[in-house]
């Protein structure tokens, strides 16, 4: 079986944009708890993040669904 370089990139690219919002949900929950300021740009972080993460994996899958079905031709 070859391995995509394509998809691979396509996985970790929209893991770590999922696991870097989510680490600034986790900053700015946190920082609210403890009366901490935090830059504005760390607020957009997740709004921004997660739904390019969202865009990031539904590529993956149509190019998945695509190269299966090129697979069983």
């Amino acid at each position: 079986m070859r391995e995509n370089r394509f998809e691979n990139s396509l996985a970790f690219i929209a893991a770590g944009t999922i696991g870097f919002s989510i680490l600034a949900i986790l900053i700015v929950a946190l920082a609210s708890l403890l009366k901490f300021q935090i830059p504005g740009a760390v607020i957009l972080i997740p709004l921004i993040g997660l739904p390019l993460g969202f865009l990031l994996v539904f590529a993956l899958l149509i190019t998945s669904i695509i190269r299966k079905a090129r697979e069983n031709k």
